[in-house]
């Protein structure tokens, strides 16, 4: 399994980047391999962090070949103040149930 962590501060979000961010989302979705995300709100700041979760590295390179994600990725300065993506192979996972509705796979 992979994940990619996008970290994020936010600027000013527009009617645009919100369409372009629906159907990035639809896209993901539709793409074979993709098991889900997580978002979190830092307490303190503005910071947001999302965890998207891939079967493998392949259905993320399918992902990333999508039009609306490609021309987001080049308009980003528009919508956010910062941003960094991590692209990581999960090696091992392992805790206690955080119960039916935790899974991202749900």
């Amino acid at each position: 399994m992979y994940l990619v962590i996008f970290r994020l501060a936010p600027g000013e979000y527009d009617a645009e980047f919100h369409e372009l961010n629906d159907a990035i989302q639809a896209a993901a979705e539709d793409t074979e391999g993709y098991l889900g995300k997580r978002t979190w709100h830092a307490p303190d700041s503005e910071e947001v962090l999302v965890v998207y979760y891939w079967v493998s590295l392949d259905a993320l390179e399918s992902f990333g070949a999508d039009a609306d994600h490609k021309r987001a990725k080049q308009r980003w300065t528009e919508w956010y103040d910062a941003y960094e993506v991590t692209v990581t192979e999960v090696v091992e996972t392992y805790g206690s149930e955080f119960g039916d509705d935790a899974s991202p796979f749900a």
